[in-house]
C-alpha cells in the first residue's frame, strides 16, 4: 500500500504541502494498522512480585495499586501494595511489578488478576519456578516406576490446576481407556498410583494448566518406550528387556582416556549397503551379527567384524534416542540430531516400532559391543528439541531459555535451546543420563553443542556418573551454533582439567585446512607446522591442562571428510597421492598426545560426494561403501596397524602435562615443511622401548632426515605401519613427499 502511495506521488515533493499529505496519509495508515491495547502476561515471578506485560507502553503515572484486584483460588482478595514500571521510558511503560504484602501459597492456590480496563487474567508461574529450595525435589522418581502390583506415576507440573494420567490397551484409540487423578505435592510434583498389572499397556497425560490444552494427551518426559508418531507410549517392565547374559557381561573400560580409541558410526550407514553383508540392514539388530563380509569377497570384514579388526576399543554411536521422524522404513534419512524423548530408544533401528523391541534391540547391540572388548559411546543432544517434544506442553516457558521478548532462544540454530540451569530441567538430565548408565550400560557421552550445556551442570554430570562408573567417557563439542544468552558456558577454556573431554578443532584444521572450502593443511602441503606441533603434545601449550582433555580428530560425521576434502584442495592429485595424504594424516593423528577419535570410513577413505551436511540426504550419499575396503587396503591396513601400534606403547598416551613436557621433544626438522620428534619412553611403566622418533615430511618431495647415534626399528614407513619392526636404519633415511616414519630406539 504504502509503496502504491509513494509510485502515484512523484511530483508531491515539490511543495511542503505536499510534504504534509503524504506525513498524514502515513498517519491515518498507521492508526488503521495499530493493534488493540491489551495484556499479553501475568506471570508469577518472585513470592511477593508478579508481572503485568501490555502489548503498547501507557503511562506510568496512571497505573497505581488501585487499578488492580488479585483474588486467591479461595476466594480470598490479596491487596496490591505497590506498583513499580519496569524499563519505562519516561512516563510509558509496557511492563509493571506488582507487589504484595504477604508471600504468595503456591501451588497450593491460584491467582487470578483483574486489570481496570483489560478483564480478568491467570498469573502463570514464571520466575518463581526458579525457586529450588521450592521446586526442587530429587527424593521423588519422575515418570512411570512399574511394579506387578502397581505403577508409580509422577510428573513436575508446577503450573498445573489438574493432571491425570490416561491408560490404555493401544498407542492411540480408546480400547480399555482409564483415566486416573494425580495429587500434586509442595513441590509441584503430581503422582498417582495405578494398582494393577500395568506392563504391556499405554500411557500419557492430560494437563490442565494456562496456555494448555487439557484434551490434549501428553508423552511422559521420561518414558523409557514411545511409540513413534503415537500419543502415548509403553509402560514395560524393562526386567524382561534385558537380551542373554546382558547383565553378566562386563566392559572394563579404559584406565585413562587416553588409552580410548573411538570410532564414530550411525546404526543405519554402518549396515545399510547392498554389499554389507548384514542381513538385519539399518537396524540395531545389524550391528550383532558377528562375521559378516563383502557380499562379492568373504576375505573383506564389514560392520562389527571389521570394527573388531580394526582394534578400536569404542565405538561411539550417532544418536538412537527417539527422534523426530515417523519411524517406518519409507521414512527419508536422519542423522537423529532432532531429538523428542531422551530415555527411549527410536524406534527407526528397531524390528518392530509398537513394542519394548527398540529396547532389547538396542541392548542386543550395546551386548555384542561388550563382547567384543568394545565400549559404548551415545552421541547426545540435550542441548534443544524438536517442537513435538512434551516439555512445552507441560510447563510453558520452563524448559527453554527465552529472550527478554518471551521468544525462543537459538544457541542450537535448531529453534531452541534447553535451559539446563532451571532446577527440575537440570534434574531431567542428571535422570536421564543415570538412566542410560544403569540401564543401557553405556560407557561414555559425546555431548552435541556441549557449550549450551552451563558448566555446573556439566560439573554435576561428570559428578554423578563417575559414581556409577569411574571410568565412563565424558566429552562433547566445545561451541555453540548461533548466539545465547548463557554465560556459563561450557567452552575448551573451561574444560580444561575437569575430566571432561572436548574437541580439538584447532588440529583438526592444522591437519586438513579450515572449514569446507579450499584451505588446506599439512596433509595436503606441509602447511600449520605450528598447529600440528601443538596438537601432537595433547594441546598442553594451547588450551589444554592435560592431554586427556583434547579429543583429537580429522574427520567426523559434520563437514566433509577428509577424503572429499583432498578431492577439492588437492585437485590435480591422483587417488594414489591423496592416499598417501591421508596416511601421513593418520600418523600425525595416531602419534599425538591426546584421545583418539575416527569417523568410520575413513580408514577406507570414506566419501560423500562433497556433500559437507549430509543430515538428511539418501542411502548412497551416507552409507558406508564397503567396495572401497578392499579398494583402498592400503589405507585400512595403515590405520589398523598404527591402532595397534599405539596401543601396545604407553608413551603415546601419556596422561598428564608434565609426562608431555617431560618425555616428547621436537628437533629441528630438514626443511620448513618438515616436523621431527621424540618421546622418551624410559621408565615409563609398560613401556617396551627407551624413545620413539616420528618423522613427518608435509612436503611433495623425498626428503632426508639424520637420525640420533645407533639403530633404529622402523614400526610405520610412509606404506606400513604394525607393532612388528619392518627394517633397521641408521644415520640417514629418506621419506617419500607426504609421509611420515616411527621409529623405535632400545629394542
Amino acid at each position: 500500500m504504502i509503496q502504491g502511495l509513494v509510485e502515484n506521488s512523484t511530483n508531491l515533493f515539490d511543495s511542503f504541502s505536499s510534504v504534509c499529505t503524504i506525513i498524514d496519509c502515513l498517519d491515518h495508515l498507521g492508526k488503521g494498522l495499530r493493534l488493540e491495547q491489551k495484556v499479553r502476561s501475568v506471570t508469577l515471578d518472585a513470592w511477593k512480585h508478579l508481572t503485568v506485560r501490555f502489548s503498547h507502553r501507557l503511562p506510568a503515572s496512571d497505573w497505581h495499586p488501585d487499578r488492580f484486584q488479585l483474588t486467591a483460588s479461595d476466594g480470598a482478595v490479596i491487596p496490591i501494595k505497590a506498583v513499580y514500571p519496569f524499563k519505562h521510558r519516561g512516563d510509558l511503560c509496557a511492563v509493571y511489578s506488582l507487589e504484595v504484602e504477604n508471600p504468595f501459597e503456591f501451588p497450593q492456590k491460584r491467582y487470578v488478576l483483574s486489570v481496570d480496563g483489560f478483564g480478568e487474567h491467570r498469573c502463570r508461574p514464571d520466575y518463581i519456578l526458579r525457586d529450588a529450595a521450592r521446586f526442587y525435589d530429587d527424593s521423588v522418581k519422575l515418570g512411570a516406576t512399574y511394579a506387578p502390583a502397581a505403577t508409580e506415576f509422577a510428573v513436575f507440573a508446577p503450573n498445573a490446576t489438574e493432571v491425570k494420567v490416561v491408560i490404555a490397551n493401544q498407542p492411540d484409540g480408546t480400547e480399555g481407556l482409564t483415566e486416573h487423578p494425580l495429587t500434586i505435592n509442595e513441590k509441584g510434583i503430581w503422582q498417582a498410583n495405578v494398582a494393577g498389572d500395568c506392563a504391556g499397556r499405554f500411557y500419557a497425560y492430560k494437563v490442565s494448566a494456562d496456555r494448555l490444552d487439557s484434551n490434549c494427551e501428553v508423552i511422559d518426559p521420561y518414558a523409557v518406550c514411545t511409540q513413534g508418531r503415537h500419543p502415548r507410549s509403553l509402560i514395560v517392565d524393562l526386567a524382561a528387556t534385558d537380551p542373554p547374559g546382558f547383565r553378566e557381561h562386563e566392559f572394563a573400560g579404559v584406565e585413562s582416556p587416553t588409552d580410548a580409541i573411538i570410532y564414530e558410526m550411525h546404526v543405519r550407514d554402518l549396515t545399510i549397503a547392498a554389499d554389507s553383508g548384514v542381513s538385519q540392514k539399518g537396524k540395531y539388530l545389524g550391528l550383532t551379527e558377528p562375521s559378516t563380509h563383502l557380499a562379492s569377497d568373504p576375505a573383506t570384514s564389514t560392520a562389527l567384524a571389521h570394527i573388531k579388526e580394526m582394534g578400536v576399543n569404542c565405538v561411539q554411536i550417532m544418536p538412537v534416542q527417539d527422534f523426530d521422524n515417523d519411524e517406518t522404513d519409507s521414512d527419508a534419512y536422519n542423522w537423529g540430531y532432532m531429538p523428542l524423548h531422551f530415555n527411549s530408544p527410536d524406534g527407526w533401528y528397531a524390528s518392530e516400532t509398537v513394542g519394548p523391541s527398540r529396547i532389547t534391540e538396542l541392548k542386543s547391540a550395546i551386548h555384542a559391543f561388550h563382547e567384543n572388548g568394545i565400549g559404548v559411546i551415545l552421541d547426545v543432544v540435550y542441548n534443544h528439541t524438536a517442537a513435538w517434544a512434551s516439555f512445552e506442553k507441560l510447563i510453558p516457558g520452563y524448559y527453554f531459555r527465552m529472550t527478554p521478548a518471551g521468544n525462543f532462544s537459538n544457541g542450537s540454530g535448531c529453534g531452541n535451546e534447553f535451559d539446563s540451569e532451571m532446577p527440575m530441567a537440570r534434574k531431567f538430565l542428571l535422570d536421564s543420563l543415570r538412566y542410560w548408565v544403569r540401564e543401557y550400560r553405556v560407557d561414555g557421552f559425546r555431548f552435541d553443542l556441549m557449550a549450551l550445556i552451563d558448566f555446573e551442570t556439566m560439573k554435576q554430570i561428570r559428578d554423578e556418573l563417575t559414581k556409577i562408573n569411574p571410568r565412563i567417557l565424558i566429552y562433547g563439542e566445545p561451541w555453540v551454533a548461533a548466539a545465547t544468552p548463557l554465560k556459563n558456558k561450557t567452552e575448551k577454556q573451561v574444560t580444561r582439567g575437569s575430566g571432561i573431554g572436548a574437541f580439538n578443532d584447532r588440529f583438526r584444521d592444522a591437519i586438513k585446512g579450515q572449514g569446507d572450502g579450499g584451505d588446506a593443511g599439512f596433509m595436503q602441503y606441509g602447511r600449520n607446522v605450528d598447529g600440528i606441533v601443538k596438537g601432537l603434545m595433547g594441546a598442553v601449550h594451547d588450551w589444554a591442562q592435560d592431554p586427556i582433555d583434547t579429543i583429537n580428530y580429522f574427520e567426523a560425521h559434520d563437514n566433509l571428510t577428509a577424503w572429499d576434502k583432498l578431492l577439492l584442495t588437492a585437485p590435480d592429485a591422483s587417488d594414489e597421492d591423496r592416499s598417501r595424504m591421508m596416511r601421513l594424516a593418520l600418523v600425525i593423528l595416531l602419534t599425538a598426545q591426546g584421545v583418539v577419535f575416527l569417523h568410520s570410513g575413513q580408514e577406507m577413505c570414506r566419501t560423500k560426494g562433497g556433500n559437507h551436511n549430509s543430515y538428511n540426504a539418501p542411502d548412497d550419499v551416507n552409507e558406508v561403501d564397503w567396495s572401497r575396503k578392499p579398494a583402498f587396503a592400503g589405507v585400512c591396513d595403515y590405520a589398523r596397524g598404527l591402532i595397534a601400534l599405539r596401543k601396545a606403547h604407553p608413551l603415546f598416551r601419556l596422561r598428564t602435562r608434565d609426562e608431555v613436557e617431560r618425555r616428547v621433544h621436537f628437533a629441528v626438522p630438514p626443511r620448513f615443511d618438515c616436523i621431527v620428534y621424540q618421546i622418551d619412553g624410559d621408565e615409563l611403566a609398560d613401556e617396551s622401548v627407551k624413545s620413539m622418533w616420528v618423522l613427518l615430511n608435509g612436503s611433495g618431495e623425498d626428503v632426508e632426515f639424520t637420525l640420533a647415534d645407533g639403530r633404529w626399528g622402523v614400526l610405520a614407513d610412509g606404506t606400513r605401519s604394525g607393532v612388528e619392526v619392518l627394517e633397521t636404519v641408521e644415520k640417514v633415511v629418506r621419506l617419500p613427499g607426504r609421509s611420515g616414519m616411527v621409529l623405535a630406539g632400545g629394542l
